[in-house]
């Protein structure tokens, strides 16, 4: 077991945080040195996993970062719940007849005589912090079917009668009922597990129908009787600090779900539907429980991965990441973000909302209420001395100008946009009203992305594809057999054939001639043609490419690029 003393030497030589701030805790903790690790990784989750194989070392196992490994749900709930919340304990996987368990105190000798009693089979206990295992046993634990009995529990349908009908103050009353509170939570809870990006409760004639967004795709969950749904929506709007008794105007509002180690925050939506209010919510605290990865793990083409360090490492212009709401281009932005983080440059991001932290760098939310918009954000950090500055969104003229003159007065700006394509980018800017003389000299780069489910690894196959679809999708083919991959369905994608999601892009780093071009307004058409000429490829071509890797399918690549029905030249490809 590792001494406080050299505990403290370790932590001390990382330079996590200001030495006379780490002094204190250690005063503090020093009688708990995994209590002082835990709440260390907690303020500075960038060092998480550092300092989980530092205590992990110490105990002579190995660190298990919860947030970033598989955890299985049918291993999991094999194990008793208050010996894993007794115990700190979670079940994570189970691998050739071994089951791998996170354990807050693996040192415990007599802990997996205790878990192989219980499961019948082999363990292989490693560390993982206890805010970790706190906060997955939560979500774990949470099933359609326990969720399901606390409305049974509850006595609503009984509490309604046959009329199906709840009082208004039946309805408040059940709002704070402990019953009320666990399902709400706990749906919030199995929507995360799950990975949903929304919750969608939907009031119908025959009950009240929620759906998660998986992948993209809505998904049914529960189909609950008519009468929760008044105080299910009820307790919503509680959290949400949002009139509770206004049902006919639609609401908006935020809420924020605490657990020991993580804060969700959830975007609240209502509207008045013929059969009640209907409630969506986002999950915007998803990408902050993921860590944010490295540009190389987000699947880019060798030629667009060229491109964007080029790009990230020129000391000034506009490089803009562009695509609809919903398609990883935050994602994309802070993979760079995190590439550019170094002690020698200040970067800045004005973001509505702020979706992942980095600590190392400046991240400011935007706030309606006291008038901080992306505007007055951007002129006050053009006083900030900044290297680089992420702009969440242009969305008018004076953002656009301001980030163009900040790109040409020494500043790399990295923004998104809503537009179909990178290249509209361009044009785009000039019509929301910002002078061809800005952007042209400003833009360094444009990259347009799109969403793609991921085939599934777990039950990946490859088939023959028909002539007819070579032919409809390829030019060139001559002398090479092609297959595709598709998912056959396995209980790790619920039987879907996907399981997460990448990004299919296109790129086009600025020249001289397409430079030339926008300063004389030229229109979209010659812009395309003269990109075309340097070698810019589409988007599909891209995404055939991953066809082909075996990474998702054809299916999935035309249903986000509907519009483009030309074939793509097989040369590079095959």
């Amino acid at each position: 077991m590792i001494s406080g003393e050299e505990l403290f030497k370790q932590l001390k030589a990382l330079n996590i945080m200001p030495e006379t701030e780490l002094d204190r805790l250690c005063q503090q903790r020093s009688d708990d040195l995994l209590g002082l690790v835990d709440e260390i990784q907690i303020r500075h989750p960038s060092h998480k996993d550092i300092l989980g194989r530092i205590w992990a070392d110490a105990l002579n196992t190995a660190y298990v970062n919860i947030q970033t490994t598989t955890v299985d749900p049918h291993v999991t709930l094999r194990l008793n719940i208050d010996l894993a919340l007794q115990d700190e304990i979670i079940a994570l996987y189970e691998f050739d007849g071994v089951v791998t368990l996170a354990a807050s105190h693996p040192e415990d000798v007599f802990l997996e005589e205790r878990v192989r009693a219980m499961l019948g089979l082999d363990v292989s206990i490693v560390f993982s912090f206890p805010s970790q295992i706190v906060d997955a046993i939560e979500m774990a634990y949470q099933t359609r079917d326990s969720l399901t009995a606390l409305i049974d529990q509850s006595g609503i349908n009984e509490m309604a009668g046959q009329a199906g009908v709840l009082t208004t103050e039946q309805m408040e009353q059940l709002a704070g009922s402990e019953f009320i509170i666990k399902f709400v939570r706990g749906l919030i809870l199995l929507a995360l597990a799950e990975r949903s990006s929304d919750i969608h409760i939907e009031p119908g004639e025959k009950g009240a129908r929620i759906r998660f967004r998986i992948d993209g795709i809505l998904e049914d969950r529960f189909l609950l009787e008519s009468a929760v749904l008044g105080p299910v929506v009820s307790r919503l709007k509680i959290m949400a600090d949002v009139d509770i008794a206004e049902h006919r105007l639609p609401m908006d509002g935020r809420i924020g779900l605490e657990l020991r180690e993580n804060v969700f925050d959830l975007r609240f939506s209502s509207v008045p539907s013929i059969n009640g209010e209907k409630v969506v919510l986002r999950l915007l605290g998803q990408s902050q429980r993921r860590a944010i990865p490295e540009m190389d793990q987000l699947h880019f083409s060798a030629s667009t991965f060229r491109s964007m360090l080029r790009t990230i490492h020129t000391p000034n212009g506009i490089f803009f990441v562009t695509g609809p709401t919903g398609s990883g281009k935050t994602t994309t932005l802070y993979s760079l973000l995190k590439k550019l983080n170094t002690p020698d440059i200040n970067i800045l991001t004005i973001e509505d909302p702020v979706e992942y932290r980095l600590e190392g760098i400046t991240q400011v939310q935007v706030n309606a209420h006291t008038g901080l918009d992306f505007n007055l954000a951007l002129r006050a950090f053009l006083r900030q001395d900044p290297d680089v500055i992420l702009v969440g969104e242009i969305r008018d003229a004076e953002s656009g100008r301001i980030a163009a003159q900040a790109a040409l007065t020494g500043h790399l700006v990295l923004a998104t946009m809503h537009t179909n394509s990178a290249l509209q980018s361009i044009t785009r800017l000039i019509d929301i009203g910002v002078e061809p003389f800005l952007v042209a000299p400003s833009i360094v780069a444009v990259m347009a992305q799109r969403l793609v489910r991921q085939v599934c690894t777990g039950c990946r196959e490859s088939y023959a594809v028909s002539q007819t679809v070579i032919d409809d999708n390829f030019a060139h083919t001559e002398g090479h057999e092609i297959r595709f991959w598709r998912g056959a369905g396995c209980e790790h994608c619920h039987h879907t054939g996907y399981f997460g999601r990448l990004a299919v892009h296109e790129m086009f780093v600025i020249n001289d001639e397409v430079r030339s071009m926008v300063s004389h307004n030229a229109s979209m058409a010659e812009i395309q043609a003269a990109a075309a000429r340097a070698g810019f490829l589409p988007m599909r071509y891209d995404g055939l490419k991953k066809v082909l890797r075996g990474l998702t399918t054809l299916e999935q690549v035309d249903s986000v690029l509907y519009l483009e029905d030309q074939t793509v030249s097989s040369d590079g490809i095959l």
